[in-house]
């Protein structure tokens, strides 16, 4: 079962074994999906600046965008195991 289906099976109730697992990583997944995001607009502004010496802040920038995307796989993992096994 792919995240999008697991997804939309959850929205509807259908073979949802853990509700409150499932909207929990739900809710997880979409903010650290925007976190993630939010961070390469951060780097972004910055690459596109004339400011210099900033190499050191864009390679943690990076390292923080990499946790959230990581953080977001691992709830996106979580809300495909929340279902009952057919």
């Amino acid at each position: 079962m792919g995240l999008i289906e697991a997804i939309l099976m959850g929205l509807q109730f259908r073979r949802l074994q853990k509700p409150f697992v499932f909207f929990s990583m739900l809710i997880g997944l979409l903010f650290f999906s925007l976190a993630g995001f939010g961070m390469f607009y951060g780097i972004y502004e910055i690459v596109v600046s004339d400011k210099t010496g900033q190499f050191v802040f864009i390679l943690g920038a990076l390292a923080f965008s990499l946790l959230f995307f990581g953080l977001a796989a691992v709830c996106g993992f979580m809300i495909q195991r929340c279902f009952k096994e057919a």
